[in-house]
């Protein structure tokens, strides 16, 4: 019997190996699905000097399977797609050569002048700057004598080279220049829509972009219009949150993107805030009690680390100049003991 058990085991755990190995062995030859057939990177690279129509995704194809090649200290490219191609694509005839990007399109330099190439070896932005920066949106920053200036793979320049410095980044369709020290902002075309006069100027999110004039901060629309009024030390974006986070005299506060003050900035720290499922705004304070999460009305005693709803009917908070935050109830403001109950505010005398 006990032989019987041992020989039982055995076979149990040959048993598993073996089908482990089949398994791994199926897997390795299953084609990836990420992967082309060979026949689609043979198509791409026998294409004309353009690609047709129904192969506009060669560049994302190829891209990925170029690699650079130097020969007599010039850089060109080759494929590295084993099986179906190791063939040279571009000559060796550049000082400097990047990667291809998933655009299909690699920055290259001679002459001390940079631009960008495609798979053909076509320049796509003219090799005539003096510095390019990385496509974002469509888009490329170029500097030529001392002055940036955006444009794209067609080489359609977005409002010449006459900036003194750009951002490189796009968001809400508008991008942060800077022109005489100071920051403001340009459509695609390179049309001004927010006049430079910003000390420092970030990209937008939700609509809003903060900038910073004599070392206040504020936030500003897509049309230029003040949101939040640049009277903080600091706004800061807040994680899997639309709301800003605002500083003034180390206190702090709250506004929504809309430019409405959730929390004025009295507190001593900050606290967490977030959005629930149905968009209305909840607030948690880590040493202080709040309604429980999910719920919305206060009782006597209410549980240390729960969720408020700021916007809940009958239900307001605020913090007093100590940083003590306070809720209303009945006509009356009360803080909350570390136990959870509710202490009147002239107890606390």
């Amino acid at each position: 019997m006990k032989y019987r058990l041992l020989i039982s085991i055995a076979a149990f755990v040959v048993m598993a190996v073996l089908l482990f190995w089949i398994q791994s062995t199926l897997d390795s030859v299953k084609p990836d699905p990420k992967m082309p057939d060979c026949g689609k990177i043979r198509q791409c690279l026998k294409a004309e000097s353009a690609w047709p129509p129904k192969m506009q995704d060669c560049p994302a194809v190829l891209a990925p399977f170029t690699v650079r090649k130097r020969v007599n200290n010039k850089w060109g490219y080759s494929m590295n797609y084993e099986g179906c191609s190791t063939e040279q694509i571009i000559a060796p005839r550049f000082d400097v050569a990047e990667k291809f990007g998933n655009n299909g399109l690699a920055k290259v330099k001679n002459d001390g002048k940079w631009g960008y190439i495609n798979l053909k070896g076509e320049e796509a932005v003219q090799l005539s700057f003096d510095e390019v920066g990385d496509f974002h949106y469509g888009l490329v920053p170029v500097k030529s004598k001392g002055k940036w200036g955006y444009t794209n793979a067609q080489g359609f320049p977005a409002g010449s080279t006459r900036f003194d410095a750009v951002s490189g980044v796009w968001r809400d369709g508008l991008s942060a220049v800077q022109i005489g020290g100071k920051w403001g902002y340009i459509d695609p075309k390179g049309e001004t829509v927010i006049e430079p006069k910003f000390d420092r100027a970030m990209a937008f999110s939700n609509g809003l972009a903060r900038v910073e004039t004599a070392g206040k901060w504020g936030a500003v629309d897509t049309r230029g219009n003040v949101v939040i009024p640049l009277d903080f030390d600091v706004i800061l974006s807040t994680k899997g949150s639309d709301l800003l986070l605002v500083a003034r005299n180390r206190k702090y506060g709250y506004f929504d993107p809309k430019g409405a003050e959730i929390i004025p900035p009295l507190m001593i720290k900050p606290v967490e805030a977030r959005r629930d499922g149905s968009g209305a705004i909840q607030i948690k304070l880590n040493e202080f009690a709040f309604a429980p999460e999910g719920g919305n009305v206060w009782s006597d005693t209410v549980p240390l680390n729960g969720w408020f709803y700021h916007n809940a009917a009958n239900e307001k908070m605020r913090f007093d100049e100590n940083g003590k935050a306070q809720i209303w109830r009945k006509g009356a403001w009360f803080y909350i003991s570390k136990q959870g109950r509710l202490i009147p505010e002239s107890a606390q005398g």
